[in-house]
């Protein structure tokens, strides 16, 4: 039942999160970006609860898949924003007068070996997994992680409908943002609780 709480909560701050990130651009930077980290974060917490369950992990399977699916999701997000970081720059390129081909050609490059490491990042994970997972939960893993973020983009479009139809507009709307955001509870922490449970 707890897990279910955890589980509940964890979605809920992914779409409030989404739904309110974006009403502090252009005011505060430092917030949004502590938004955008606090809802990835969450997703992968999310994403690790309910992978447990569906693929009924043992206690030494957990803590096997835990450590290496945190630190690997981690990493895919520092690569995920450099990727980022790299199409501003080739947008801002593309939209001069006359294109530098020099320029566009080292933000090709650089992001051809991004997505090479975000696909080496992918075949470390299976690699693994076909270590710690017996077949069926390889199966159910791959069954998993479809419905998985297929349900959080259907999700996700909704949270954007629902700002989209309610823009917030009042004075205390970004030191309520602030305190929402440092009240977040740390995915280590659900964790945590989500251990115990379990032990």
């Amino acid at each position: 039942m707890k897990a279910k709480s955890i589980a509940a909560l964890s979605l809920g701050l992914i779409i409030f999160s989404s739904v309110v990130f974006p009403a502090v651009q252009e005011q505060d930077n430092e917030l949004q970006e502590r938004l955008k980290l606090k809802t990835r974060e969450n997703i992968v917490t999310l994403m690790l609860l309910r992978m447990t369950r569906f693929l009924e992990l043992t206690e030494d399977q957990t803590a096997k898949v835990y450590p290496l699916m945190t630190r690997v999701e981690k990493e895919r997000m520092v690569i995920n924003q450099r990727i980022a970081r790299q199409m501003q720059e080739l947008r801002m390129i593309l939209k001069e007068e006359e294109p530098d081909p020099e320029a566009l050609k080292l933000r090709i490059e650089a992001l051809k070996e991004l997505r090479d490491e975000l696909r080496n990042k992918d075949a470390e994970v299976e690699a693994q997994l076909k270590e710690i997972l017996t077949v069926v939960q390889q199966a159910k893993y791959l069954v998993f992680m479809n419905v998985f973020f297929k349900e959080l983009r259907e999700n996700l479009e909704r949270a954007r409908n629902i700002r989209q139809k309610a823009a917030p507009k009042k004075k205390g709307w970004r030191r309520f943002l602030s305190l929402f955001a440092k009240s977040l509870p740390p995915p280590r922490a659900l964790q945590g609780e989500e251990g115990r449970r379990e032990r």
